[in-house]
């Protein structure tokens, strides 16, 4: 007699099965530029430096999960050093999937470190969360008071150009940065059980899907707030949106302190929301964003 669990009903993986990743990529300047430093890779974790994605003195440094994604009980770790005047930029190879869980919780940890007059940017592509995933993630960073730090983190529930919806599942996030060891920044999200009914609150989503947090801790974070409010279709000077300006299908705000640059972005769907963070990290000081993102 044979049993077959029904996609309701998802089979449970051994925990031996479920997948392992840990990834450490120290970068440091030599003569002008930026070159590797140590490297470390384990299980599903792989980085790459392509050629093209070389930009002046910065060094590009492509995440790969051999995987394909994660799902329930997987678990990520990440380790991304940009040491005294380098200059490091992160990414993904693509949208980092959490698949539905068997009722394990997926679990990824981010640390990023930018050291003296070192310059950070961490810009994976979209994580895309399904329905009935569980995951967990960490991002925690230190930052030296001359450095620079940049975080973009988007989110879509679900496969939203298919229609796909999220109705279940666990989503939880938490930020904590430190400059100079000392905590300037913490930030948590959790998302748990019905989602959808969450989402669909006036006051929270309004049935949208996507969104997205970037901020930038750096001495001239404060100084680029008009110009990131401009990109967006925001009021200049004002921290009132303006509706009439927004792109359809988006909305955003922006607000600076102590340092740092914080833009919260909230979408329909993955599109609006991609074009959103492209125009503002051209006023964030990104020339160009990672030539992957093109494929």
């Amino acid at each position: 007699m044979f049993a077959t669990a029904s996609p309701s009903e998802p089979a449970s993986i051994p925990v031996e099965r479920r997948g392992q990743g840990r990834l450490l990529v120290e970068a440091r300047a030599l003569d002008g530029r930026t070159v590797r430093g140590r490297i470390e890779e384990e299980g599903f974790a792989r980085v790459r430096f392509p050629r093209s994605g070389r930009r002046g003195r910065a060094l590009e440094a492509v995440m790969i999960n051999t995987g394909g994604g994660l799902a329930g009980g997987d678990a990520s770790q990440s380790c991304l050093v940009a040491g005294r005047d380098a200059q490091l930029v992160v990414t993904t190879q693509a949208a980092e999937k959490i698949y539905r869980s068997d009722g394990a919780t997926s679990r990824i940890e981010v640390e990023l470190v930018a050291e003296a007059c070192a310059s950070l940017h961490w810009l994976p592509q979209s994580t895309i969360v399904f329905d009935g995933a569980r995951v967990e993630r960490s991002i925690a960073a230190e930052v030296a008071p001359d450095a620079r730090l940049l975080l973009v983190e988007p989110v879509i529930l679900g496969r939203t150009a298919r229609g796909e919806r999220v109705s279940h599942g666990s989503l939880a996030d938490r930020w904590r940065i430190r400059r100079d060891g000392r905590l300037i920044y913490a930030d948590g999200l959790q998302l748990d059980g019905d989602i959808a009914a969450t989402l669909d609150r006036r006051a929270t989503a309004g049935g949208w899907a996507a969104f997205a947090t970037l901020l930038l801790v750096a001495p001239d974070a404060e100084a680029r707030l008009e110009a990131a409010r401009g990109a967006l279709g925001l009021d200049s000077g004002a921290d009132d949106i303006a509706p009439a300006t927004l792109p359809e299908g988006l909305d955003a705000g922006a607000s600076s302190w102590d340092g740092m640059l914080s833009v919260r972005l909230l979408a329909r769907d993955g599109a609006p929301l991609e074009s959103a963070i492209r125009r503002v990290l051209g006023v964030l000081g990104v020339g160009e964003v990672p030539r992957i993102w093109h494929s």
